[in-house]
């Protein structure tokens, strides 16, 4: 048996977070700071021209005891897992890793952020800039999702795909809530996971609707999975297909702001045509 040292690390800073619970957090975090506490602080020189940070917590309310669990803030109704297998925050050691957005830096130590799914006075152990060429693997692939996205409530069903849509897109703009709406229907209508390796996708002329169809599905040219077709119809087509259907969307509006985007009715923002294939 291989012998196991015991080791210590040092908390370089906390977080300060409306949140309280892990339970309260939002899918897709929220707003919060980063104190860096003051011996730490000339480590930050030079952060500020990264967009996005990795924050590197310890989450100090988890169960360490825990081996195998179920994900529940996802849905109760799930398999029991092991937690390396999952993003569970009970685990032996409870390090958390967050992409989080960098919007600045205050006083030389007090980092605003967003995206942030660390609960208040959770220690931060470490900060380091992220590098999109070394720390984002697009063609990264898992299971198939369908059958937790057939168990998961529609808030978070949207939320994962706004997350999704955002990290490829960058931000949260009319249209590409508008393609988020699309793909809830292209879920609903493909049976659950639209990254799967049978569905493909077709873009249309709007470069934010085809950035959020790409972050999405994670089709690839190199997959054979990404169209692009050699002229649109009018009114332009998005489509989403797969082994028996296509689901072809045309847009009716793009309202200018997201809050009207999240309150119009599907047929105020695109027309679902089927085809079989």
């Amino acid at each position: 048996m291989t012998e196991i040292h015991s080791f210590g690390v040092v908390p370089v800073g906390v977080i300060h977070s409306p949140v309280q619970s892990q339970k309260e957090m939002p899918a897709l975090g929220l707003d919060g700071e980063i104190e860096l506490f003051p011996f730490f602080a000339e480590a930050l020189e030079g952060i500020q021209a990264h967009s996005h940070i990795l924050v590197i917590g310890w989450m100090h309310r988890a169960d360490r005891t825990v081996h195998r669990a179920v994900p529940r803030k996802i849905s109760p109704d799930l398999p029991e897992k092991g937690v390396f297998a999952l993003r569970s925050p009970s685990r032996p050691n409870p390090i958390s890793v967050t992409v989080a957005a960098l919007s600045g830096v205050r006083e030389g130590r007090f980092l605003d952020v967003s995206f942030l799914d660390l609960i208040d006075k959770t220690p931060v152990l470490d900060i380091k800039p992220y590098q999109a060429g070394i720390d984002c693997v697009f063609s990264a692939t898992g299971p198939d999702r369908s059958g937790t996205i057939a168990k998961i409530t529609p808030e978070r069903c949207r939320d994962d795909l706004v997350r999704e849509a955002v990290g490829f897109h960058g931000e949260y703009c009319p249209a590409l809530a508008v393609a988020v709406r699309m793909m809830i229907a292209a879920t609903r209508f493909m049976g659950g996971d639209l990254r799967r390796e049978e569905i493909s996708c077709s873009l249309g002329p709007d470069p934010c609707i085809n950035d959020a169809l790409i972050g999405i599905t994670g089709a690839r040219f190199g997959t054979g999975r990404l169209i692009i077709p050699k002229s649109w119809p009018d009114p332009p087509v998005y489509a989403i297909s797969g082994p028996k259907v296509r689901l072809e969307f045309s847009i009716v509006s793009i309202p200018r702001e997201t809050g009207l985007v999240d309150a119009a009715p599907d047929e105020a923002l695109f027309l679902i045509r089927t085809r079989s294939e």
